[in-house]
């Protein structure tokens, strides 16, 4: 019996087609680490201003290419760098504070104000703005929190599980220091 080109092309091309697998369940190490990107008992909780996979809050920029490409070891820098590109000081003709630009549309300016917690989302007129500078002060909130190094593994591994899959435990040892 002859088949169909069409038929034997859908039939290899459906599989491909089809959902695949659900992704594992976390991992415990995975679980203890999105325990503390939520909610931290030192400090500003990672999702508080990152989002990951949907979780947390678009403030700071997704850690999702982030968290996948970089070492365990650039993480750590990463979470404990005390300063930041993306963080201006904005002056206003009302105050100052420092914010994240969110976006710009016409002369409506959307800045995240990272005086207040949780940030809050601001609208400005262009002429309401006096300056917009790199911010010296602010710090990065997980540099105050002091994580100890099986907390920052255990970020690092909800961060990497969650990036791309990694089912790896994630060592104190591989963090450096």
């Amino acid at each position: 019996m002859k088949r169909s080109p069409l038929l034997i092309l859908g039939a290899l091309i459906l599989p491909l087609l089809a959902p695949g697998q659900s992704k594992p369940p976390l991992t415990p190490q995975a679980q203890r680490g999105q325990a503390l990107f939520q909610k931290s008992p030192k400090g500003v909780a990672c999702g508080t201003c990152h989002t990951l996979k949907g979780i947390g809050v678009a403030v700071g920029p997704d850690l999702t290419k982030l968290a996948s490409a970089a070492t365990p070891r650039g993480l750590v820098m990463a979470i404990e760098m005390t300063m930041t590109a993306y963080v201006q000081q904005v002056k206003t003709t009302k105050n100052e504070f420092p914010g994240i630009q969110k976006q710009k549309v016409g002369d409506t300016l959307e800045i995240w104000d990272l005086s207040k917690l949780p940030p809050t989302l601001r609208t400005f007129s262009s002429s309401e703005i006096l300056s917009m500078r790199g911010n010296e002060k602010w710090v990065h909130p997980p540099a105050a929190a002091h994580y100890d190094r099986q907390e920052l593994a255990d970020i690092i591994g909800f961060l990497k599980f969650s990036s791309n899959g990694g089912q790896k435990e994630v060592t104190a040892a591989e963090l450096g220091k």
